[in-house]
């Protein structure tokens, strides 16, 4: 298998930004690199993104993503890469971090709730992703968890709780302001399956206005709490996220959405808090 298309297949981007914004996140706690979070957070993600693969080879196929008809095709193979990771993972974690298995298992039930119809709906099971909102609003909960609340349970600073409110009030939309660009991209597939996302619902010009919307929220959240001193200079600069994605949504994701330019905005994320690590690394001034 080419290397690009095992990179497609696994979603490296989300994985990759995941990763890094839960080492970044960590830091800002207590000033540690603790690698442990980041390692198990980036195979959360794996097994989540390969499971997901295999559920939505027929979204993909239409959707012309690169790889679907090979995670068709051996669903049985990624199936075991799957649980294989997830268990070398899981063994890792209880043995060195037994505080963080509740929120493991909550971010795998959400996950699994994601990927397939384990949702009451009347007569019939949903999976999250074919409800409206809750697709999205989903998604964005497995970040807060994996990036946020990990790292906070490994913490080894008292970390104040409305520092916590106002960066999860922070990243969370800005969270769905990713979600809302991939479903951008992917809305010919998505109507064809039935899954209501915004653009399909709404349409791409009001889904643009909802992740105006969303930033707004996200940056407000963040200066107000800077301003009241809830959080301090090292979380405050993360404002630079918000105007990053603003300014990629008035760029090259001003028209139709792309595979190439979602994948590329994600890649943008990770390189911000890839840079925002590389400064902190080498003791550059970011404030106590």
């Amino acid at each position: 298998m080419r290397v690009s298309l095992a990179v497609h297949l696994v979603r490296l981007h989300i994985i990759a930004i995941a990763a890094l914004a839960a080492l970044t996140f960590g830091w800002t706690f207590d000033g540690r690199r603790d690698w442990l979070v980041p390692l198990l957070v980036a195979c959360d993600w794996f097994f989540v993104n390969l499971l997901n693969r295999v559920v939505d080879v027929a979204e993909d196929v239409k959707n012309g993503v690169p790889g679907a008809d090979v995670a068709g095709r051996r669903a049985r193979a990624i199936a075991v890469l799957c649980w294989s990771v997830l268990a070398a993972a899981t063994a890792l974690q209880l043995w060195l971090a037994p505080e963080l298995t509740w929120l493991r298992v909550a971010f795998h039930a959400i996950g699994f709730a994601y990927n397939y119809k384990l949702i009451p709906l009347g007569a019939r099971h949903a999976r999250l992703k074919e409800l409206y909102f809750w697709k999205n609003f989903s998604s964005g909960v497995l970040f807060v968890i994996s990036v946020l609340l990990m790292p906070l349970a490994r913490s080894h600073a008292a970390v104040p709780w409305p520092r916590v409110a106002v960066l999860a009030a922070f990243f969370l939309p800005l969270e769905l302001t990713y979600e809302i660009i991939y479903d951008l991209r992917d809305v010919a597939g998505d109507r064809a399956e039935g899954i209501r996302t915004f653009p399909v619902v709404h349409g791409a010009r009001a889904s643009r206005w909802i992740v105006a919307a969303l930033l707004t929220a996200s940056g407000a959240a963040l200066a107000a709490g800077w301003a009241f001193g809830a959080v301090r200079l090292r979380e405050g600069v993360m404002l630079a996220a918000v105007a990053q994605q603003a300014l990629a949504m008035a760029t090259f994701l001003s028209g139709d959405v792309s595979d190439r330019a979602a994948l590329g905005v994600t890649w943008l994320g990770a390189a911000q808090l890839a840079s925002y690590n590389a400064w902190v690394a080498l003791g550059l001034p970011l404030g106590k």
